[in-house]
C-alpha cells in the first residue's frame, strides 16, 4: 500500500445516525448522506464490486473499453456543503488495467437554487487537471489515497481564472455550495481496456465506502400501525472507523408496545441490547425487531333500575370508538465516544366503532330498567322506561322551587363502522312509556323500540343506502324493528321497517305531522 498523502487532513470516525420518522414531520438520515450513481454505457461502466473493497468488502469497478472514452461515479448531496467548509476531499484508488487519467469536478450552486444549472452564470464547475496514475506516483494492483488537495484545479469554461489547487478556490469561491460531484477514469488510448476500483470516498464528514447498507436507513418504521398489530423496526448500523470497534444498540421501547421478536436475537438476559465486538472496519449489518401495540379489551355488564317522583335527568353514553395515538421508539447507539440517540414515531389507526348516547329528563313520576353490555367492539342495551308528567319541588338551601319539566327522552345509536345512525327524540310529553333494545356490531345492527307516547317524536334513520325522517305529534302507539346485517359474501342494508299505529289516548282531537 503507498504511503499516505496529507495525513493530517484525514479524518477517522465512527459514522452511525439514527433515522427520526413521523406521520406529519420527517429527518431522515442514512448511514452517508450522500447519494451515488455509476454510469454505465456501451462502451463504459461503473458498477458495485466484492472482488475488491479497501474499507469493507465492497468497491465502485470503472471500466473502459474499445471506443469508450470515460466511467463515472456521479455523487449527490443531500444539502449543498459551503466549498470553504470542505476540508476533506480524498478517496482510494486501486489500478488494474492500463494508465488511465483521473478527475474531480465539483459542481456549484451559486444563485441559491440547491442545484447546478450550466447556463446560470452565477453557478459554476470547478474540475481538476486530469493526470494519469503514473504522473501520481500510483501502483498498480495496490490501494492509492487520492487527495483532492493535492491536484491543480481550474474554473471550467472561464480562462481568466488561473490555475490553483483547491484550498485557493475554496477562499475565491466563498458562498457557493458543493451539490454534485464527479469522479471519472479516462482510458487508456494505447490499449483496449482501462479498469480501476475506487472505494472509501470522504468528502467532509460523509463518506462513501459502496457497501450494500450504507445507503439505508438507520431507523427505519412504519408510519402507521393498526391497533393489536405488529411494528416491524429496522436499525441498520456500520462501522466507518478504520479500525476494528466495539458497538453498542440498545433499544427504549413504548410502553404501549410488548416485545415480539428480534433478528439477530438481543444478548442474553435482555430483550432490548445487542452487543457487537471487534466489529471489523467497514462492516454493516441490520437488527429487526419485532413489536406488537396494545388492542383495548374492555368488557362491562350494568343492571340497574329506579324509580321515584320529582325532577329526573339522566344521561348515558357508551362508545367503542378509540381514538388513534402514536407510540415512540427510542433507539441508543454507542461506540467508544460516540453516542447517538433518536427515535422513530408510529401513528396506531384509530378504531372506528359504534357508539350509543341516551337520557330522559321531566318532573313527575319516573321508572327505568336498563340491562348494558358493552366489550371493545359491541355494544348491548336493554331499557324500559314509564315516566308521566306531574308538578314537582325541589328544596336548594331550604327553598323550595316549583318544577314543572314536560318529559323529553332521546337515544342516538350509532354505527361508524358500518356507517348507520338511529336517532329517536321524544319531548314536550305528558307520557312516556318506552321499551327499546339495540345491538351495535361489526356483522349485525337493530333497534327495537315500542312505546306509548303523548307528545312529540322525531325518529330518523340513515344507512348507506339511504335516509328516513318522521315527526309525529300527538297520542301514539309506536312498534319500529330496523336491522343491519352483514352477509357472509356481500354487505346488504334494508331500510327501516318502521310500523306505526296511532291510536288516541285521550278523547280529543289529535295531530299528526309528517316531514
Amino acid at each position: 500500500m503507498s504511503k499516505l498523502l496529507h495525513s493530517e487532513r484525514s479524518l477517522i470516525f465512527l459514522l452511525i445516525f439514527i433515522i427520526l420518522t413521523q406521520t406529519w414531520i420527517f429527518n431522515a438520515y442514512c448511514l452517508t448522506n450522500l447519494d451515488y450513481y455509476l454510469s454505465k454505457s456501451k462502451y463504459a461502466e461503473a458498477s458495485l464490486s466484492d472482488q475488491m473493497g479497501f474499507h469493507g468488502s465492497n468497491s465502485a469497478s470503472l471500466s473502459v473499453v474499445n471506443k469508450g472514452t470515460y466511467s463515472r461515479v456521479s455523487i449527490y448531496l443531500d444539502d449543498p456543503m459551503p466549498l470553504e467548509e470542505l476540508d476533506l476531499f480524498s478517496m482510494w484508488i486501486n489500478p488494474q488495467l492500463g494508465n488511465g487519467k483521473i478527475q474531480l469536478d465539483l459542481l456549484l450552486d451559486g444563485d441559491g437554487s440547491d442545484s447546478y444549472d450550466s447556463k446560470s452564470s452565477q453557478d459554476a464547475r470547478v474540475r481538476s487537471i486530469s493526470r494519469s496514475w503514473s504522473d501520481l506516483g500510483m501502483s498498480h494492483s495496490q490501494w492509492n489515497e487520492l487527495d483532492g488537495f493535492d491536484l491543480d484545479f481550474e474554473k471550467y469554461g472561464d480562462k481568466s481564472v488561473p490555475i490553483s489547487d483547491l484550498d485557493d478556490f475554496r477562499n475565491r469561491m466563498k458562498g457557493m455550495g458543493v451539490v454534485r460531484i464527479y469522479i471519472t477514469l479516462y482510458k487508456d488510448p494505447a490499449i483496449p481496456e482501462t479498469t480501476a476500483f475506487i472505494d472509501y470516498i470522504k468528502i467532509g464528514d460523509e463518506i462513501i465506502s459502496f457497501e450494500p447498507l450504507e445507503e439505508e436507513d438507520i431507523k427505519d418504521g412504519p408510519k402507521t400501525a393498526t391497533p393489536g398489530g405488529q411494528i416491524t423496526y429496522t436499525i441498520t448500523y456500520g462501522n466507518n472507523q478504520m479500525e476494528p470497534t466495539d458497538l453498542v444498540v440498545s433499544e427504549e421501547y413504548d410502553s404501549r408496545t410488548v416485545f415480539v421478536d428480534a433478528s439477530p436475537e438481543p444478548d442474553a438476559g435482555a430483550n432490548n441490547i445487542w452487543t457487537f465486538r471487534n466489529l471489523p472496519p467497514g462492516s454493516h449489518g441490520q437488527i429487526k425487531i419485532i413489536m406488537k401495540t396494545v388492542k383495548p379489551a374492555v368488557k362491562a355488564n350494568i343492571d340497574s333500575n329506579v324509580h321515584g317522583r320529582g325532577l329526573t335527568s339522566t344521561r348515558g353514553s357508551i362508545s367503542t370508538n378509540f381514538d388513534g395515538y402514536p407510540v415512540t421508539n427510542s433507539v441508543k447507539i454507542s461506540a467508544g465516544e460516540f453516542n447517538f440517540t433518536d427515535s422513530v414515531t408510529t401513528i396506531i389507526k384509530p378504531i372506528v366503532g359504534s357508539s350509543l348516547v341516551f337520557g330522559e329528563h321531566g318532573s313527575g313520576s319516573y321508572q327505568a330498567e336498563e340491562i348494558l353490555d358493552y366489550n371493545s367492539v359491541s355494544i348491548s342495551a336493554k331499557r324500559d322506561i314509564s315516566a308521566s308528567f306531574s308538578p314537582s319541588r325541589v328544596n336548594l338551601s331550604l327553598h323550595s322551587i316549583p318544577i314543572e319539566e314536560s318529559w323529553s327522552a332521546g337515544i342516538l345509536a350509532e354505527n361508524d363502522y358500518r356507517d348507520l345512525v338511529w336517532s329517536d327524540r321524544y319531548f314536550e310529553a305528558s307520557l312516556l312509556n318506552l321499551s327499546y333494545k339495540t345491538s351495535l356490531g361489526k356483522t349485525l345492527s337493530y333497534l327495537e323500540t315500542t312505546g306509548q307516547i303523548t307528545g312529540i317524536a322525531d325518529r330518523s334513520f340513515k344507512w348507506p343506502g339511504g335516509v328516513t325522517d318522521l315527526r309525529l305529534d300527538g297520542n301514539f302507539t309506536l312498534h319500529s324493528n330496523a336491522r343491519w346485517k352483514k352477509a357472509s359474501t356481500s354487505v346488504s342494508s334494508s331500510p327501516p321497517k318502521d310500523e306505526l299505529e296511532c291510536c288516541p289516548m285521550i278523547q280529543e282531537p289529535q295531530t299528526l305531522e309528517s316531514i
